[in-house]
């Protein structure tokens, strides 16, 4: 596998996305439910707003959830909002780039995943840096 590998041949293309409605609880069970590491949230036209990480997750409930005397599906999803907990306008990375600028920024700007964006901005995949790793250890 070389660094000019095209993103395209190692993103996953079956992304799943969360809209800025979905709630606090709904965006936990689709990590569940998918095994996700990322959940990128779009807007109605798949325009990537932001993205969450089961790590935003796990420090909400670390840190705030113990806080709280009510803790039912509709009291986290009163407290927590996507639009708070996600990281707004993340960086992407173009279908036309290669594995090898993915690695440059996965490395300078210390984050684990890229939504895969087309020209006009609307999500194609996602790229992570288990998915370069993968890829190097199986092809070199």
């Amino acid at each position: 596998m070389q660094k000019g590998t095209r993103i395209t041949e190692v993103m996953s293309h079956h992304v799943i996305v969360a809209t800025a409605s979905h709630t606090f609880s709904q965006a936990c069970r689709l990590f569940l439910e998918f095994n996700l590491h990322h959940l990128p949230v779009v807007d109605e036209e798949d325009h990537v707003l932001g993205i969450i990480s089961s790590y935003d997750v796990l420090r909400i409930y670390n840190t705030e959830v113990a806080k709280l005397t009510n803790v039912s599906e509709d009291a986290l999803d009163e407290k927590f909002k996507l639009a708070d907990i996600m990281t707004a306008s993340p960086v992407t990375i173009s279908l036309d780039e290669n594995i090898g600028h993915a690695a440059e920024i996965f490395t300078n700007r210390g984050i684990q995943s890229l939504p895969v964006v087309d020209g006009s901005g609307k999500i194609k995949g996602i790229i992570t840096v288990r998915d370069l790793v993968k890829q190097f250890a199986i092809y070199g």
